[in-house]
């Protein structure tokens, strides 16, 4: 009992690091990042990347593959 409580604890825990590393402390030129750019259009259509810090988002597909690999690595420890 006490190690699926701990094997728990370690898969979400390591899974709440790699988000909050991967949001905060991470650019877009890194793999592991979930930060994606935000485009908009211009009035003669072009597309404009904006490139300031406030207007990233965290892209929702990262965030699955993601959890999904901590899930298969708690399952697998599991086992």
């Amino acid at each position: 009992m006490n190690r699926q409580i701990a094997l728990c604890l370690f898969t979400y825990l390591g899974f709440l690091l790699w988000l909050y590393l991967a949001a905060n402390h991470s650019t877009i030129e890194d793999w592991w990042t979930v930060k994606t750019i935000n485009e908009s259009t211009s009035k003669n259509q072009d597309i404009i990347q904006v490139i300031t810090p406030a207007y990233f988002a965290i892209s929702p597909i990262k965030m699955l593959i993601g959890l999904s690999v901590f899930i298969i690595l708690g399952t697998m420890l599991f086992l």
